[in-house]
């Protein structure tokens, strides 16, 4: 968690804690809003790296359904590849098999980032990791 922290600051995005009612994060303008009342470790950390991915591509709000399920997307697959590296998905696939649940157990992600993880990550491209979607 702390990595994840170290790294939107030292991009130079805000980030404080609040409740947001029934929201577990937002991203606004170069600040990073979690919710930390009731919620988990893990959901806490998912919603760091969510909104992180929000402020690489330095999302703005929208209210077009399209528009924001193509932010969510690319959020979603900025915080895939925060929290999986290579290593660690290599490792996670021979300790629990191919199973992306399992592989999700493994590597303290859900199933659904492991997926988009599997979905974007290309091998090396004239020796420079790259990844694609």
């Amino acid at each position: 968690m702390q990595d994840l922290i170290n790294y939107a600051i030292g991009r130079g995005w805000g980030l404080k804690y609040r409740d947001l009612g029934r929201r577990n994060g937002q991203y606004s303008q170069g600040l990073i809003t979690i919710n930390d009342r009731r919620r988990t470790h893990f959901t806490i950390r998912m919603t760091l790296a969510h909104e992180i991915g929000h402020a690489h591509h330095d999302h703005p709000w929208t209210d077009d359904p399209e528009t924001w399920a193509s932010y969510e997307r690319e959020a979603a697959v900025c915080a895939a590849h925060l929290l999986i590296t290579p290593d660690d998905y290599a490792f996670a696939e021979r300790v629990a098999g191919v199973h992306p649940g399992a592989i999700a157990k493994e590597l303290g992600v859900t199933q659904n980032l492991v997926e988009l993880w599997r979905a974007t990550y290309c091998t090396r491209d004239r020796g420079h990791l790259r990844t694609v979607g």
